[in-house]
């Protein structure tokens, strides 16, 4: 169980690590030289963290996994709605496709929304604290890019 949720943690984290690379420690508008194995190797472990989530949890029965993850989400958000597992496999695909180049703000509001859901709301109350670390070091790598 330490594997599914440790590799989602340190996906994050590369994530965010990624971000300072290409924002606050990009130099003459070159991203750092580890900003792109830190941001690939992220999306490889949240790719990784899915698969391991659909073993582990739900025994590959995906509409079991859809099913859940829609319960959990009503129980946070007073709705149910069966497209949050498919919302998650987007965030994962755009970050392994194209993420890379983009510097718009709608992607960075759809990664926030994504890092705060997973890494706070869904997070297990001992790691919630983490989770606001991760998002307050995003906020600050985005803010200083743009300086």
């Amino acid at each position: 169980m330490i594997l599914l949720y440790a590799t989602i943690w340190i996906a994050l984290a590369l994530l965010v690590i990624a971000e300072i690379g290409k924002g606050p420690l990009a130099r003459n508008g070159q991203p750092a030289r580890w900003a792109r194995p830190a941001w690939i190797a992220g999306g490889v472990l949240a790719a990784i963290h899915a698969l391991l989530a659909l073993a582990i949890r739900y025994h590959w029965d995906h509409a079991l996994a859809v099913r859940e993850t829609a319960r959990q989400g009503a129980a946070v958000y007073g709705f149910e709605w069966s497209g949050n597992l498919y919302v998650n496999y987007l965030f994962i695909t755009l970050w392994l496709a194209a993420a890379w180049t983009w510097r718009h703000w709608l992607w960075r509001a759809f990664v926030l929304t994504m890092v705060i859901n997973g890494a706070i709301v869904f997070a297990r109350p001992a790691a919630r604290p983490a989770g606001v670390v991760l998002v307050l070091a995003l906020a600050w790598a985005w803010s200083r890019a743009r300086l």
